[in-house]
């Protein structure tokens, strides 16, 4: 697997920096400590932001933001591994299975058991 995170100019879609985002709106934007989000393990599976570059039917291209989850496969140094376990809505060039790189910084929620956000 290239270890590496994508960027919308070379793959068509990236991982929003959601740190940023977290601390320009605390009281509506939750994400888990940074403690959790530097402790992942293989089998867990996390939630991230992608922006997903589309063309419409005219070939105009815009920017889709999905929240996914995605299944922690493994780590290497600060950059995490792992699948896509969702199918995005707005493209089917990406697909559940997918291999991607993503570091904490992208973690916007940890599934634990029982979570009704799943």
């Amino acid at each position: 697997m290239d270890m590496r995170l994508t960027t919308l100019d070379e793959n068509g879609w990236e991982l929003d920096d959601a740190e940023p985002i977290a601390a320009a709106h605390p009281d509506t934007f939750w994400m888990p400590p940074r403690a959790e989000r530097d402790a992942l393990a293989a089998g867990q599976q996390v939630k991230l932001i992608f922006r997903i570059l589309v063309a419409d039917e005219d070939g105009n291209e815009e920017v889709h933001v999905e929240r996914m989850w995605v299944n922690v496969t493994g780590r290497e140094g600060g950059l995490y591994t792992g699948e896509l376990d969702n199918q995005p809505y707005c493209t089917d060039e990406m697909n559940p299975g997918m291999p991607l790189c993503f570091e904490a910084r992208h973690v916007i929620n940890i599934y634990r058991e029982g979570d009704e956000d799943a």
